[in-house]
């Protein structure tokens, strides 16, 4: 089947670029330009950056099979879909611990178990800054921590959160770094005015920006609209809470673009950021042209309570006008850690055996993750055998790495067609 790289990037982003879904900032100026235009820098980094901003490649790819090595191998399963080794991180549970799990459902849906597979093996293959031996290694310990996972667990229930008890380093110590972590803190980075009443605008690039009274409505009316859905969650929450600031945020990779809003909540002296951002169709269903469904974030938020050991405590559906929405509050613990840690100028001298080490327990936390959702369609298929589904995974990864590193140089070839079609400035 052939394959348009720029084509496809452009008719992926192209929705967000019309003129009734960009935002304007205060004042003038156009922050949806300013998004895409982030997103493609992001994605002419690296492959691996490329990898993580256009999921709907590689959806396309494997679920239409025009790929080498996709073969269906699987039972049809609830996946994250768009998952790499910069998906995963630490935040406090609805449990109250610290854990370590996924966090990112942008594009959660229905496709084959081993596709989060797959897709997790093919980013350890294209971190930036490594031999090809060191990068293989880590696909191979993330292949065999899922296999041996997902055999080990098989029917139990519950399926435990990963937390200190279990974690390897570097995966403990940013557990433990992040243990004492306060609102403070976090206020101090995104809000260190005193009082810490607004947003910084501060940044090379800025984080934040302002927008417009009628987004800031939005904002409000959508809040609103969240903490009754917390309600009907039967989530305690105060209503009590002032709006003191809303702005637009900048953030991710592929969801650049999309509508997204940060919210600074002020009680007293209590403060409290929630962020709302748009749910977009998944991929999945995109590819597999299914109908568009009426109520995205409700089944995100019922994906992320399946699927997390143990999920946020405090995220639900809401709308921003007519587009559904996703809001959580932000944690003043959450921190993820950048392939960068095991790449970059500052790697320390066990880095190698550090990523090897974190490559397997986000294996791990796959594994888990796929039974807790749905062991039942595993061990009911007895075709499905999880040590071959994993060598088979491994094998396509191989080969689809070097598949992104061709798309990545028919991307920056293509690139100025690409903003010219978005209409971002270069």
């Amino acid at each position: 089947m052939s394959r348009d790289v720029v084509g496809e990037i452009i008719g992926y982003n192209l929705p967000l670029a019309k003129d009734d879904h960009r935002v304007k900032a205060d004042g003038g100026g156009d922050l949806t330009s300013q998004a895409l235009g982030r997103k493609l820098e992001a994605l002419a980094r690296s492959p691996f950056s490329f990898f993580r901003g256009t999921f709907h490649l590689m959806a396309t790819d494997v679920l239409q099979q025009r790929a080498k090595g996709c073969e269906r191998r699987a039972p049809t399963a609830l996946i994250v879909g768009d998952l790499h080794l910069e998906n995963f991180g630490v935040y406090r549970g609805a449990n109250g611990k610290l854990v370590f799990d996924v966090n990112d459902f942008d594009d959660v849906g229905f496709g084959p178990a081993d596709f989060d597979l797959q897709r997790l093996c093919t980013s350890a293959l294209l971190i930036p800054g490594l031999s090809a031996s060191v990068r293989a290694n880590a696909a191979k310990a993330i292949a065999k921590a899922w296999a041996d996972g997902v055999e080990r667990i098989g029917g139990r229930f519950p399926v435990g959160t990963y937390e200190d008890d279990k974690a390897e380093e570097p995966v403990r110590s940013l557990l433990r770094g992040h243990s004492g972590k306060t609102r403070v803190e976090q206020l101090l980075k995104a809000a260190p005015d005193k009082g810490h009443k607004a947003f910084t605008l501060e940044g090379s690039p800025p984080k934040y920006a302002r927008v417009g009274k009628s987004f800031v409505s939005m904002v409000e009316k959508s809040l609103l609209d969240y903490l009754a859905a917390l309600k009907d969650l039967k989530i305690e929450v105060s209503h009590t809470w002032d709006v003191l600031d809303v702005a637009y945020r900048f953030k991710g990779n592929g969801s650049l673009g999309r509508w997204r809003f940060s919210a600074l909540l002020g009680r007293g002296d209590e403060r409290r950021i929630v962020e709302i951002k748009e749910a977009r169709e998944s991929c999945l269903d995109e590819v597999l042209s299914h109908p568009a469904p009426q109520e995205r974030a409700r089944a995100q938020t019922a994906s992320i309570r399946r699927m997390q050991g143990s999920p946020w405590p405090r995220v639900a559906g809401t709308h921003l006008g007519k587009v559904p929405a996703l809001a959580r509050e932000v944690q003043a613990e959450e921190e993820k850690l950048s392939t960068e840690a095991f790449a970059g100028k500052d790697a320390g001298d066990d880095a190698e055996a550090q990523l090897v080490s974190y490559a397997r327990q986000c294996g791990e936390v796959t594994a888990r993750m796929v039974c807790r959702a749905n062991a039942p369609a595993l061990l009911d298929d007895a075709s499905f055998d999880a040590q071959v589904c994993a060598r088979k995974a491994l094998e396509f990864a191989q080969g689809y790495a070097a598949q992104v590193e061709s798309d990545h140089k028919a991307y920056l070839k293509g690139r100025a067609e690409i903003a010219k079609a978005l209409g971002v400035e270069r």
